[in-house]
C-alpha cells in the first residue's frame, strides 16, 4: 500500500540511464487474462517466481494484451532508505499515475507502466534488506490493478471464497476479519484473504484465482474464474448476522481498492466508473462472530432474493 509520506518515483526519463538487464531470464504470468511478461530477470529472482506463480506462468489466454517489461539493474543500493532495521516500520511503497502512466517506487524497485501501451520498465536495485521477490510481488500486485481497471474490473483488498462454483468476496480494512474469516472457513475453496482480482466479463462480474493468497496457504491455489455472489462488507460483533447495505458499503467498496483508491481525488472519473462495474451487484455487511459458522446467515440471505 502506498505510504502518506512524499516521495515522488523516479520519473520515465530516469529509466533510459540504466541500460544494463538485471538478469537473462523471463516470465510470464497470466491471470484470466490479465498478463505480464518480464524480461531480464536475475536468476534467483526467476527461480522464486516459477516457485510462488507456477499455476499462472506459461501461455497467454488470449484474453488481452500482455503488459511488456523489462528489468534492470539500478546503480543504487536503495531507492527509499529501509528504517526497518534495526527498528520496524510500515512498508513504503509511493505512487503516481498521469496520462496512463502509473509509477511506484520502494526500498528495492522502481517502476513505469503504461497502461494503453501495454510497455513498462522497472529498475531493481541491489541493496538486501528489502527481498527482491517482495519487492517484485507489489510490482505485479499494482501493475494487476491498473490493467484490471483498464480491462473493465478492479482488484480488491478482500478475502474470496468459491462455494457452489460461485465466489463471495469480503472485505474491509486491514484488521476488519479477512483472514480470520478465511482461516475459520470450512467450505467451499479460499482463492485469498487479502486480495483479489474481479473481472467483467459478458456474463457478469467474476472473481478470479491468483496467486496473492496472503497469509492463507492451506490447499492448492485457484485458478479459473468464478460468477460472483456478492459482496460483504466485513465487521467484528458478538453475533452473526446480514444486515443490508445502508450506502455505505460503497464507500468502503472504493477505499479497498489498492494502488488505485490513492489516485480517486485526482481522477474523479473513476468514481462512476467503478460505480457502474458494480452496479446492481448484492452489497451486504456480515456482522460475524469468530466461532460461529457465518454460512448459514449468508444462504439465508441469498435465499430471500433482496
Amino acid at each position: 500500500m502506498a505510504h502518506p509520506d512524499p516521495m515522488p518515483p523516479p520519473p520515465v526519463e530516469a529509466f533510459r540511464r540504466w541500460t544494463r538487464p538485471a538478469g537473462g531470464r523471463s516470465a510470464r504470468l497470466d491471470i484470466s487474462g490479465i498478463a505480464v511478461e518480464i524480461e531480464g530477470l536475475p536468476d534467483p529472482l526467476a527461480d522464486r517466481m516459477a516457485d510462488a506463480y507456477s499455476p499462472y506462468l506459461g501461455a497467454l489466454t488470449g484474453a488481452g494484451r500482455p503488459l511488456q517489461v523489462r528489468v534492470w539493474q539500478a546503480p543504487v543500493e536503495y531507492f527509499v532508505p529501509p528504517g526497518f532495521a534495526p527498528g520496524w516500520e510500515v512498508y513504503r511503497m509511493h505512487t503516481a499515475h498521469e496520462d496512463d502512466v502509473f509509477r511506484t517506487v520502494s526500498y528495492r524497485l522502481a517502476s513505469w507502466i503504461d497502461v494503453t501501451a501495454r510497455q513498462g520498465a522497472i529498475g531493481l536495485a541491489s541493496g538486501n534488506l528489502d527481498p527482491a521477490p517482495r519487492a517484485m510481488e507489489n510490482f505485479l500486485r499494482s501493475s494487476v490493478a491498473w490493467l484490471a481497471i483498464d480491462a473493465g474490473g478492479f482488484f480488491l483488498h478482500g478475502a474470496s471464497i468459491v462455494r457452489g462454483g460461485r465466489c463471495h468476496l469480503f472485505y474491509g480494512p486491514s484488521g476488519a476479519g479477512k483472514s480470520t474469516l478465511s482461516a475459520m472457513n470450512t467450505e467451499g475453496e479460499v482463492i485469498s484473504d487479502d486480495l483479489t482480482l474481479v473481472l467483467q466479463r459478458p456474463e457478469g462480474l467474476v472473481a478470479a484465482g491468483g496467486p496473492f493468497r496472503g497469509t492463507y496457504t492451506r490447499g492448492t491455489p485457484v485458478v479459473g474464474t468464478f460468477p460472483v455472489a456478492g459482496f460483504y462488507r466485513l465487521r467484528k460483533d458478538a453475533r452473526t448476522f446480514i444486515a443490508l447495505d445502508d450506502g455505505g458499503c460503497f464507500a468502503d467498496f472504493l477505499g479497498n481498492l489498492p494502488f488505485v483508491v490513492d489516485q480517486l481525488p485526482a481522477q474523479p472519473h473513476l468514481f462512476e466508473r467503478l460505480r457502474s462495474r458494480v452496479e446492481g451487484a448484492r452489497f451486504r455487511y456480515l456482522h460475524f462472530r469468530k466461532d460461529e459458522n457465518f454460512w448459514p446467515a449468508v444462504d439465508a440471505d441469498m435465499s430471500q432474493g433482496r
